[in-house]
């Protein structure tokens, strides 16, 4: 559903990161028509306000296809593909950046390892320091947090799409460098997604390969392991450049982005309409009786305002997004 907006609203841009703390959304970064930009905006989702967000200090690089978390209602981010650093941001120790020598002589860019903090408190930028191995400078990649531990994962630095897994401990700002992950690994990729499904385990969908291949896969990581494990879909529905989040009912979603090589100049890639819903366990009583509720809602709709006002909110919500395919994973 479209809600209408006020206030000074970010222009199209392309490739930057969103965050949710508490009651607002913080777009950050991208690439608009006139480039890449490091412009901060603020939605408050109460009044639906936006702002344009000034921050102290030396901001991070302009760039876009970067990640960003929140930790303890901070925004973080990492990475990204953008222009080349001022004096101040090459003096951040730490800081990593490589050229794109196939970028136009007049914007060159190339991929950063950046590792900024921005607290809304106090509206100041902060370069961390960081114990540990960082990863490379990278673009495209994806982020998952959970509880107080980031794990990051693939995305393309130089020619390369690559497969390393890494994670930071936000207590401590601590790198672990390329994790020794087990089993089958997944192939090198970017655009693709990292979702955090509980304590143990994360959850990798799709992306675009070595080969400019559009992916469909998907893969577990048990964390206590570092074991990844491939799910047998029953279906094939590649997907990149899209986006994934967990539902209250611990199912992946995945939505929106592209199913075509976004590269191949002979196509218009065709973006993806539907929503992918990935379960890795049985139903819950709870969730059976609320998808029989939406299934009988003519005969049923009278008398839901006897309901809980959260099941309400739940079952509007559902109507909303009735539209959707689901599927299973293991």
């Amino acid at each position: 559903m479209l809600k209408p907006c006020e206030g000074s609203a970010p222009p199209g841009t392309s490739g930057a990161t969103a965050i949710v703390v508490s009651d607002s959304l913080y777009i950050f970064g991208g690439y608009r028509d006139n480039g890449n930009t490091n412009d901060l905006y603020r939605l408050d989702l109460d009044s639906l306000m936006w702002e344009y967000v000034v921050g102290e200090n030396v901001p991070p690089v302009p760039c876009d296809k970067l990640v960003g978390w929140h930790y303890r209602d901070k925004l973080f981010f990492f990475g990204g593909f953008g222009v080349i650093p001022t004096a101040e941001v090459n003096q951040q120790k730490g800081f990593q950046f490589v050229v794109d020598e196939s970028t136009p002589w007049h914007y060159r860019r190339g991929w950063n390892n950046q590792f900024v903090m921005f607290d809304p408190e106090t509206s100041a930028w902060k370069w961390l320091t960081y114990e540990g191995t960082a990863p490379l400078p990278r673009a495209a990649h994806a982020a998952a947090r959970i509880s107080n531990r980031v794990y990051i994962f693939g995305g393309r630095y130089r020619n390369t799409r690559m497969n390393d897994t890494h994670c930071i401990d936000m207590t401590t700002l601590t790198w672990s460098g390329s994790l020794p992950t087990r089993g089958p690994q997944p192939r090198g990729r970017s655009w693709h997604s990292l979702t955090g499904l509980s304590s143990e385990r994360l959850v990798l969908y799709g992306g675009f390969s070595q080969n400019s291949e559009p992916l469909s896969d998907c893969w577990l990581l048990e964390l206590s392991s570092l074991t990844w494990v491939q799910v047998a879909l029953p279906f094939q529905k590649p997907r990149l450049w899209h986006s994934a989040v967990l539902s209250p009912f611990d199912e992946v979603l995945i939505y929106g982005g592209c199913t075509q090589n976004i590269l191949d100049q002979d196509i218009i890639p065709e973006h993806a309409g539907e929503i992918i819903i990935l379960r890795f366990t049985p139903k819950s009583l709870f969730r059976i009786c609320l998808d029989r509720t939406i299934q009988c809602e003519g005969v049923l709709r009278c008398y839901w305002p006897l309901l809980p006002n959260s099941v309400q909110q739940l079952l509007r919500s559902r109507l909303i997004g009735s539209r959707h395919t689901s599927l299973g994973g293991s």
